[in-house]
């Protein structure tokens, strides 16, 4: 066999294995939008149409396939994360953070419902909530003005409006719309921030 055979025959291995990793993450990214919270190796096999071999020829564990399933929902909010911060002052930025915040827990929504369920059964998972919540936390506080990050309740309060829970709890246990639901926490903002003291 010639070297340019040689490298084809690899690189049409390399092609296939890429594809059937996809169809794979793909697969289980659908089944938990679907509602399965923990979707087993077989179902995640039919699913992608592979053998059962196949997804653990790529993918050694499930904690490795939560980690590329990780990967592939940063993927699809990390436009919305990174927009812009620049408005005419904090309280614009807040507002568009919030915006985008929420957008963000709208796409992932089934995602991180089934990541809470698994987090204390997957180091990685556990690890993935622990880095969300403090990127969460971080964001909200660099937007404020140092005079109202003394005021602990607030900030709490605030945290607490803007977390995964409260958009959990509107949209699943309270079943308002998403428009309804922002309301809510838009409300919710404004009233911490026009508490006495703030």
């Amino acid at each position: 066999m010639e070297v340019n055979e040689i490298n084809a025959t690899t690189d049409g291995r390399k092609l296939r294995s890429e594809g059937s990793k996809r169809r794979i993450v793909s697969a289980m990214l659908e089944l938990v939008r679907e509602g399965r919270m923990a979707p087993t190796a077989e179902e995640v096999a039919n699913r992608a149409e592979v053998g059962l071999r196949t997804v653990f020829r790529r993918f050694k564990d499930m904690e490795s396939l939560y980690a590329e399933m990780s990967v592939a929902i940063n993927q699809k909010v990390e436009s919305v994360i990174g927009g812009s911060t620049d408005g005419n002052n904090w309280q614009d930025n807040l507002s568009n953070m919030v915006d985008r915040r929420l957008q963000v827990y709208e796409i992932i929504m089934p995602y991180r419902v089934a990541a809470e369920a698994l987090k204390f059964q997957s180091t990685i998972l556990l690890n993935r909530h622990m880095d969300i919540v403090r990127d969460e936390r971080q964001r909200l506080r660099t937007l404020l003005p140092k005079d109202l990050l003394n005021d602990r309740p607030m900030i709490e309060g605030l945290e607490a409006a803007l977390s995964f829970d409260m958009w959990n709890q509107l949209r699943n246990d309270q079943r308002l719309g998403a428009d309804e639901a922002g309301a809510v926490v838009s409300r919710i903002v404004e009233s911490l921030l026009n508490t006495p003291g703030s």
